[in-house]
């Protein structure tokens, strides 16, 4: 059934169909012409800005957007992210750049996945639930947190997303792990007043998931990738590789990431070249990641980071990492 559509809807408007004609940005295009970045149905009606990642999570992007931006393509069709995590650059690119497009974003983190659902499908009932949490936490902190992490059993999807999120807000550094048995064991972190309920912000991110066309599944890289195609734009950002014995946060799987992972995915990284995608990969800059993209060496930069996970405040400075793409 037909609607007609509101005022503010037309105030939110910043692309309007006419026919057969798409106007968009002062150009005249015919709907042939449109591909997957353009936007689709009430998509287009939607104020789509002021979204950020809703958990913290090692190896986020978020303080390296600028450097980022800088190395986005002009122009690309659909945008894959198989290691999501955060998912700083795709909230980036659909708030912040104002461009709509087909995402197909994925993790092999099925806690996480299972969170960006129900922030996209049930976000009124999970901010209610998140606020008890965040009322219970406030009482007595030390108390409630141990007791969420070990003695409450979420049943629904919703339940579990809600202790996941307020875990995440209030353990060590953000960090997700898991022992053998799949029991999350992080110990609380030192926070004052940590805000365990956002919900503009989650308000903001379920509508940017459910109006930007976003496909969002449990999967490895490596299957998340089959379907990419010519001028398609993939950002990869995997475990870093360490750069030293001690700097091993490199958990994708059960099995970790290591030096034969990095291996195969730089082997990928040339088969998405050779099908003329855009691929930006980020990682630590050591000898072992340069020797592995050395063919695309004109296109490897630079850049100085923080390292948010370190346990000590004064080593979280002073780190290189490395954006590597096969692009100008």
């Amino acid at each position: 059934m037909s609607r007609t559509i509101t005022t503010e809807e037309q105030r939110l408007c910043y692309s309007t169909r006419i026919n057969n004609i798409v106007y968009s940005g002062g150009n005249l295009k015919s709907r042939k012409e449109e591909n997957h970045s353009q936007i689709h149905g009430y998509s287009h009606l939607v104020d789509l800005r002021d979204c950020y990642p809703f958990v913290k999570w090692a190896g986020g992007k978020s303080q390296l957007l600028s450097e980022l931006d800088s190395m986005i393509p002009s122009e690309f069709n659909r945008y894959f992210e198989p290691f999501l995590g955060g998912g700083a650059m795709f909230f980036h690119l659909i708030s912040s750049k104002n461009i709509r497009f087909t995402a197909y974003l994925s993790d092999i983190n099925k806690d996480l996945i299972t969170a960006y659902k129900v922030v996209r499908n049930d976000v009124g009932e999970l901010i209610e639930l998140l606020k008890k949490h965040q009322g219970e936490y406030n009482k007595n902190p030390f108390e409630y947190y141990y007791k969420l992490r070990d003695e409450i059993k979420p049943v629904t999807d919703i339940d579990r997303t809600a202790r996941f999120i307020a875990l995440n807000k209030t353990c060590f550094n953000g960090l997700y792990r898991v022992n053998r048995s799949g029991i999350f064991n992080v110990p609380m972190g030192r926070y004052k007043n940590p805000l365990i309920c956002d919900s503009h912000n989650l308000e903001n991110i379920s509508k940017a998931l459910r109006y930007s066309r976003a496909s969002i599944r449990v999967s490895d890289y490596k299957n998340a990738l089959v379907e990419a195609e010519e001028d398609d734009f993939i950002y990869l950002d995997p475990p870093y590789h360490p750069t030293s014995s001690t700097a091993n946060f490199t958990s994708y799987s059960d099995n970790g990431f290591g030096d034969d992972n990095q291996l195969e995915l730089s082997k990928i990284f040339v088969k998405l070249d050779d099908a003329k995608c855009k691929v930006l990969l980020s990682n630590s800059d050591t000898p072992f990641i340069r020797k592995l993209y050395s063919d695309f060496s004109s296109h490897i930069k630079e850049i100085h980071v923080s390292r948010l996970i370190n346990c000590k405040a004064s080593r979280r400075i002073g780190h290189k990492e490395l954006l590597i793409s096969n692009y100008s």
